[in-house]
């Protein structure tokens, strides 16, 4: 008898894929572009990037979740860097396996005060021109 084989990971990645909703297909194609853009290979975005207003540094955030131009100003450090986002969690000094500035930035999910306090420190002096 023949053992049968496992499903290789791009097999069951196919699998998930058609069992998932319309909702977590796009929040996982926002996550992967995200995850693209941080790692500098510049994905194609449907929407147009905000301009960066003149007191940018005070506006990094609406209550708990950042702006999109932050959600840039953010990415362009981390290109420019060559971080991920755990790399700038760790240097924020929380843990870098807190994958919550991950969500953050692929799908546009909530963060904690202190995370967006310490984003805000970093921005400032990370920020070229700065």
């Amino acid at each position: 008898m023949s053992k049968k084989e496992k499903p290789s990971p791009l097999q069951k990645l196919l699998k998930a894929w058609t069992a998932a909703t319309s909702e977590e297909r796009q929040a996982f194609l926002d996550f992967v572009s995200a995850e693209s853009r941080a790692r500098g290979r510049g994905a194609i975005t449907a929407e147009p990037a905000e301009p960066v207003p003149d007191d940018a540094a005070a506006l990094i955030a609406n209550g708990r979740y950042l702006l999109p131009s932050t959600i840039e100003r953010i990415e362009t450090v981390m290109r420019a860097r060559q971080l991920t986002p755990s790399g700038v969690m760790a240097e924020l000094g929380f843990s870098s396996r807190d994958a919550s500035l991950t969500r953050a930035l692929a799908m546009k999910a909530a963060l904690r005060l202190s995370v967006i306090a310490a984003l805000a420190d970093w921005l400032t002096l990370h920020e070229p021109g700065a």
